[in-house]
């Protein structure tokens, strides 16, 4: 299991910053998706690795970019019950040019700041 980061981000395109906001941010797990809210490790992302390529959104996932501020409910996705529940097809589709140890994850809702000093890459 891997130690707790003193930091976790999660990145979003603009339509996911509208809906998550400026101020008092609470990141949610949203309806007809995913159960839970992803996250990682590193601060400035490899757009693959991190599992924010473009496969099934078109929007740039890395547009905005909000730091965690409450890291207690946060938990690495290796060993976790969601990843241990799906297939080995499904894994290997998902995490086969990625980097699933700087992925974390959340059922919970999770509080966070939007960074506005984030730029990213060009």
């Amino acid at each position: 299991m891997s130690a707790n980061p003193e930091r976790l981000y999660h990145f979003t395109c603009d339509l996911g910053h509208a809906k998550i906001g400026r101020y008092n941010c609470v990141l949610m797990p949203q309806p007809g998706s995913w159960p839970v809210i992803w996250f990682t490790s590193e601060a400035v992302p490899d757009f693959e690795a991190t599992g924010l390529g473009r496969l099934t959104l078109k929007c740039d996932r890395t547009e905005f970019r909000y730091v965690v501020t409450g890291l207690s409910t946060c938990r690495p996705w290796l060993g976790s019950p969601e990843r241990l529940a799906e297939t080995p097809q499904f894994l290997r589709a998902l995490e086969e040019f990625s980097v699933p140890e700087q992925w974390w994850i959340s059922a919970e809702p999770v509080q966070a700041e939007w960074d506005r000093s984030w730029e990213r890459a060009a």
